[in-house]
């Protein structure tokens, strides 16, 4: 069926955190995400990533992060590495938890926990390795 508007795809992701500035220092010096020089009034703390803004958030008073199941599951977050073995190991080295081991599918491919307990996946591929 023909829509009257086209819509691309997301624009921007964010997540609530417990922590603002530990969040964003992991985003930023483990994982090497360039900050959005945007003073966000102290409520978030963008990032310049590509094609898909990201930023962590402060979650609004009626939200209790520290009574989430973890690991955070949804929204699935996917990063798209140039060498996904180069995130590995630099994640292993900093003490990361690691909740799945690389593996081939997309690529290599792997799942980590961020401080706030979101699995993050990372892959290098955009198609099954065959």
């Amino acid at each position: 069926m023909q829509k009257p508007f086209d819509l691309s795809g997301p624009n921007f992701i964010g997540i609530y955190v417990r922590d603002l500035e530990k969040s964003a220092e992991f985003y930023e010096k483990v994982l090497g995400f360039r900050r959005d020089p945007e003073d966000f009034g102290g409520r978030a703390v963008g990032f310049l990533a590509y094609p898909t803004a990201f930023a962590v958030i402060k979650p609004p008073p009626d939200i209790d992060l520290d009574n989430v199941i973890r690991p955070i599951r949804v929204p699935l977050i996917w990063f798209k590495a140039n060498d996904s073995q180069a995130v590995y190991d630099s994640l292993v080295k900093a003490g990361v938890k690691i909740l799945k081991e690389p593996s081939r599918r997309r690529g290599l491919e792997f799942t980590f926990l961020d401080p706030d307990g979101y699995a993050i996946s990372i892959y290098d591929r955009d198609s099954a390795d065959t």
